[in-house]
């Protein structure tokens, strides 16, 4: 598969793209091969300057939010300020510390009255070393949604991170009592491409624009109002979630089988994460391990349905990238439906485009090896 344009404004004034959209938060990127853009030397000349013109309207736009001095403003100015960066990979000194400073003033001027802003901080102090406590912002955050597992199991991933086994066992206490599993990724998406829309956009060349099309595999030319949806599902992928890592290592048997009461946890945890319709990670980690678990032959059908219609919808997406471009298409609201309903929603929005059913045949099996043994062996001996 060719590399699809990289979304470079915020990485080398976005000259190019490194991921294709369909596939952020999937599989990773395609292997390194030169798009259409980039192996032309008269189009990749004109991508630069449409994204130098670009880049000084960003800037502009984002000095004039910054200035109204509100703590989602300066959150907003500083983590959508376009970053250069060197050949070894650091950024430059004068935007980053421009953008440092605003996230900084959102988080000083931040009062725990807006939970979007203190959520989206975690990440955003993080990467740009901002001085904002950490611990200050999860209370916050829990506070505002105490039924959520989410910024618990952040707790204790932060806590395993620090060798910290009281703290973690209390906060994995406390969320294996939550009600739900709820990500802010994509509220913060949203807000992101509010701002990026406001922006006034250079006309794109329609050479340039059917170029950029066939490199983001849209399967038709590019409008400017795709260049900042590019930009806002890169960094969507890049925000940081909770560390999934430790929970997947406690739920998973080392020797012989977990303990009743971690069983018991974990399948509460992953029927929560299940039901997250923000990405698809989600339900790909927790899926089939609620096949696994099941109590009865019944509930183990029902998981087994569910699991069977995800794995339909995401083989079915991949294999459409597999068509020649010009026998498939992008939807152009495939973002806001992203945004707004979660990815699997997006997903079967462009099978639909695509004259795809969203469900599968009778019979149908993945192609998949863990979701087939799931859907068809026997249930893993984790009990």
């Amino acid at each position: 598969m060719r590399k699809a344009g990289r979304v470079g404004l915020w990485l080398t004034l976005l000259a190019s793209v490194s991921v294709s959209l369909p596939a952020l938060a999937q599989e990773g990127p395609p292997p390194e091969v030169p798009g259409r853009v980039e192996s032309d030397p008269q189009l990749a000349a004109a991508s630069k300057a449409w994204h130098d013109a670009w880049r000084a309207n960003v800037e502009t736009h984002l000095r004039s939010v910054a200035a109204r001095g509100t703590p989602r403003d300066l959150l907003v100015a500083g983590w959508l300020w376009p970053m250069q960066y060197d050949e070894a990979g650091r950024p430059a000194a004068a935007p980053w510390q421009l953008a440092r400073g605003w996230i900084q003033a959102a988080y000083s001027a931040s009062r725990g009255d807006d939970p979007l802003v203190d959520w989206a901080l975690l990440n955003a102090c993080a990467k740009t070393d901002a001085g904002c406590d950490r611990e200050v912002l999860l209370e916050r955050v829990i506070a505002a949604d105490p039924g959520n597992a989410e910024p618990l199991l952040t707790r204790y991933a932060d806590a395993v991170q620090r060798n910290d086994t009281v703290s973690a066992e209390r906060y994995w206490q406390a969320a294996t009592r939550a009600t739900r599993y709820r990500s802010r990724a994509n509220e913060t998406g949203l807000l992101m491409a509010e701002t990026l829309r406001q922006i006034p956009m250079p006309p794109l060349d329609p050479a340039l624009a059917a170029a950029i099309g066939e490199d983001f595999m849209l399967g038709r030319a590019a409008t400017p109002h795709d260049m900042p949806d590019a930009v806002v599902m890169a960094m969507n992928a890049a925000i940081a979630i909770p560390a999934l890592h430790p929970i997947t290592q406690r739920c998973r048997a080392q020797v012989g089988r977990l303990p009743a009461p971690t069983l018991s946890a974990c399948k509460r945890l992953y029927t929560l994460l299940a039901d997250d319709t923000s990405t698809l990670l989600f339900r790909a980690i927790s899926l089939p391990r609620l096949v696994e678990w099941a109590d009865t032959d019944a509930e183990r059908d029902v998981a087994r349905e569910r699991l069977r219609r995800f794995a339909w919808v995401h083989e079915s997406t991949m294999q459409l990238y597999q068509r020649p471009a010009a026998t498939r298409r992008m939807p152009e609201d495939y973002i806001d439906v992203f945004l707004r309903d979660g990815e699997l929603a997006a997903m079967q929005r462009q099978l639909e485009a695509n004259g795809i059913a969203v469900l599968p045949p009778a019979g149908w099996q993945p192609d998949d090896p863990q979701y087939r043994a799931a859907l068809t062996g026997t249930p893993a001996a984790t009990r």
